[in-house]
C-alpha cells in the first residue's frame, strides 16, 4: 500500500469519499511526472518485489542464447558465432525484448496499491536504436510519466494507465533501447464491489479448465515445431527488400504451446527476478497483504507463484496458472524476426495484453503487413500487426511492430 495512504481506512469510506481520496492520491503521483529515478543498486537485496533493479548488467553470448531458448527460437544469429559473423552485424546479436533480460519493470513500483484497486499488466512499448551485443554492460534509469484515466462505460470501476519508461544505457553512454512499462488499474469504490470480493479474473474466466487436444491438433503443432527447428519458416540470409513487401501480405503462422510450467520457468530464468528462501521473504515481508496465505501450510505464497502453480493461481481468483505478460510478448518477436531476415531491424514494438494465456492453452502467432513507408529520417519501414491466438480463436496478446528493411536503393 502506498505510504501516502497507509493511515487511511479506505474500506470504510463512502463512494464519494473514496473517489475523492483516490483523485487526491493520483494527483500527488502525477505531480512527480518527469521525475528521474535509478533502479536499486545491483548488489542490494530487493526489499520490495515491485521496485525492480538490474537483473544482468553484462550482455553475454550465453545469456542471449538462453533468452532465445525461452522464446523457443532456434535462429542461428542468436547462438552461432560463425553464422552471425557472416551477417551484416558481424557477430551474435540479441533478439528484441532482450532488455527484459537486463532489467524488467521499474523502480517506481506499481504505485497505486489501495483497497479496491486491482493492478494488471497492460503491455509494453519497446523502442530500439541499435542491437544488444555481447560484451556491452548496461545501467538504467526510469522517468515517471504518471497516470492517465481512461473513460469506461457500463463498468463499476474507473480505469487508469500508469506509464514508466526505462532507459538502457551502455558503457559508451549510448542509449540502446527504451522500454515503457504500462500498468492498468481498475479502481472500484466500496459499494460497487461484489460480496466476498470475487476476483475480476475469476469472473471473466469462470469455468476455464484444461483442454484435451486431439491427435490431429497436436500433430499440427509438432509439425510446426519441426519446421521451426529445421529453419524452413525463417527468412535468414535471404534479404527481404523493402520494395518487395506487399501491404496486406500474411506472415506464416508459428506454433507456441501447449503452455506449461517448463515454458514459464524458461522465461523466469532469463527475464524475471528470482527469489528463494530468505531472499524471497525479504522481497515480500513488508507487503504481506499482497501475498496470500496457503491454507495447506499456513505460509505466505509469493505473488508470482500464480505463474507456476494452479493452486497458487486460484488463491488470486484465477482458475489456472498463466503466462507472464512479457513471455507472451516474447512469442510475438519470433514471427517478426523470422519474417524480416538477418538484415532487418526491429525499430519498435508496442504490445497490448488482451487476455490471460493459461496453462494448457495452445497459441498460434499470426501477422500481416499493415503498411510500408519511408519516414522523415529516410528509413524504409514496414508496419506489422502481429497477434497471439489461442485454441479458442481468442487473441491474448497483440502488437504493432515497426521493422526497418534494406532498400534496393541503399
Amino acid at each position: 500500500m502506498s505510504t501516502l495512504s497507509a493511515d487511511l481506512d479506505w474500506d470504510h469510506l463512502s463512494d464519494s469519499e473514496w473517489n475523492e481520496q483516490l483523485d487526491r492520491l493520483i494527483a500527488q503521483f502525477n505531480a512527480e511526472r518527469g521525475t528521474i529515478k535509478l533502479p536499486p543498486p545491483i548488489h542490494e537485496i530487493m526489499t520490495n518485489e515491485y521496485e525492480r533493479g538490474i537483473l544482468n548488467a553484462l550482455v553475454t553470448e550465453d545469456l542471449i542464447r538462453h533468452f532465445a531458448d525461452a522464446i523457443g527460437d532456434p535462429n542461428p544469429i542468436w547462438r552461432n558465432r560463425t553464422y552471425a559473423q557472416n551477417t551484416r552485424w558481424g557477430g551474435i546479436i540479441a533478439p528484441p525484448l532482450y532488455e527484459s533480460c537486463i532489467s524488467f519493470g521499474s523502480s517506481f513500483g506499481g504505485r497505486l496499491r489501495v483497497p479496491g484497486v486491482a493492478r494488471l499488466a497492460a503491455g509494453n512499448k519497446h523502442d530500439y536504436f541499435a542491437p544488444f551485443r555481447p560484451g556491452d554492460e548496461f545501467h538504467c534509469y526510469d522517468k515517471y510519466m504518471g497516470f492517465e484515466e481512461k473513460q469506461v462505460s457500463g463498468k463499476p470501476y474507473r480505469m487508469f494507465i500508469e506509464s514508466v519508461p526505462r532507459y538502457f544505457v551502455n558503457q559508451r553512454d549510448e542509449t540502446i533501447a527504451v522500454a515503457t512499462g504500462r500498468n492498468i488499474y481498475l479502481a472500484t469504490p466500496p459499494s460497487k464491489r461484489k460480496a466476498g470480493g470475487e476476483s475480476k479474473v475469476g469472473a471473466k474466466y469462470a469455468g476455464k479448465t484444461y483442454q484435451k487436444y486431439s491427435e490431429a491438433e497436436l500433430k499440427e503443432i509438432h509439425e510446426d515445431f519441426d519446421a521451426q527447428l529445421a529453419g524452413t519458416k525463417r527468412r535468414g540470409k535471404q534479404t527481404r527488400y523493402w520494395e518487395d513487401v506487399v501491404e496486406g501480405e500474411v506472415l506464416a503462422p508459428l506454433a507456441k504451446g501447449v503452455y506449461d510450467v517448463c515454458d514459464s520457468s524458461a522465461r523466469t530464468t532469463v527475464s524475471c527476478y528470482v527469489y528463494a528462501f530468505a531472499i524471497k521473504w525479504g522481497a515480500m515481508r513488508d507487503h504481506l497483504s499482497t501475498h496470500p496465505i496457503d491454507p495447506l501450510t499456513g505460509e505466505h505464497r509469493f505473488r508470482r507463484d500464480w505463474h507456476y502453480s494452479d493452486r497458487a493461481a486460484q488463491m488470486f481468483g484465477s482458475p489456472l496458472a498463466n503466462a507472464g505478460g512479457i513471455h507472451n510478448e516474447m512469442m510475438l518477436v519470433h514471427i517478426v524476426t523470422d519474417w524480416m531476415g538477418d538484415e532487418g531491424f526491429v525499430v519498435s514494438m508496442d504490445s497490448q495484453d488482451r487476455r490471460f494465456n493459461f496453462f494448457g492453452d495452445s497459441t498460434w502467432v499470426k501477422g500481416r503487413v499493415e503498411r510500408k513507408f519511408i519516414d522523415d529520417q529516410g528509413r524504409h519501414l514496414v508496419e506489422l500487426d502481429v497477434w497471439a491466438e489461442n485454441q479458442d480463436g481468442d487473441t491474448h496478446t497483440r502488437a504493432t511492430v515497426l521493422v526497418k528493411l534494406v532498400s534496393r536503393a541503399d
